[in-house]
């Protein structure tokens, strides 16, 4: 038995970022198990870390005014928590809950900012990870649209939700989206 903690994880790892660059983050990371049924993540409640999933599984929704949007699952090898680290908003933007037992690598956002200054290399390569997954979630967006419960279409989000009727929260995934977009 190895006194590894993340030696069943390596594979995965070294696959999303390398095996040079695993030593700097995981130096600054933690391990961190779910419950099925776990909430991660509350939407617009404070956070200060970002998880990337090693094994299992885990659900995102947001809160639209009276309304639960499901937006899908989240898989081995994907992070959740990002987002308020970018938008220096510090809140989370939907609600995470484990579906399955899960294994997570938690990297607190103070952790992430000294690796940026300390290993820019390293930092680098994560942020293009994580740019990359963006692109592709926003791609997965403009494919299978959200309905709301009433099967109203929610493309992108409250986007398309007539402006008198939208809730607003600074700093959430559609402040991000729309930063993203060169939106105002």
């Amino acid at each position: 038995m190895s006194d590894d903690p993340w030696s069943e994880y390596r594979g995965l790892l070294a696959d999303l970022l390398g095996t040079d660059d695993l030593a700097p983050l995981l130096e600054r990371a933690e391990l961190q198990g779910v419950g099925a049924g776990e909430t991660l993540l509350k939407d617009s409640e404070p956070t200060d870390s970002m998880y990337l999933v090693l094994d299992g599984r885990l659900e995102v929704h947001v809160e639209l005014g009276e309304h639960t949007i499901r937006l899908g699952e989240i898989a081995s090898g994907n992070w959740v928590g990002e987002v308020a680290y970018y938008t220096h908003n510090d809140a989370a933007c939907s609600t995470v809950t484990a579906l399955a037992p899960s294994t997570l690598l938690r990297l607190r956002f103070a952790r992430y900012t000294e690796l940026i200054k300390s290993q820019a290399e390293v930092a680098c390569r994560l942020s293009h990870l994580l740019i990359a997954m963006q692109v592709q979630r926003l791609r997965a967006t403009v494919n299978d649209p959200v309905l709301d419960p009433e099967g109203r279409l929610l493309m992108l989000g409250d986007l398309s939700i007539p402006i008198d009727q939208q809730p607003h929260r600074h700093g959430g995934v559609l402040d991000f989206i729309r930063k993203l977009a060169g939106v105002r």
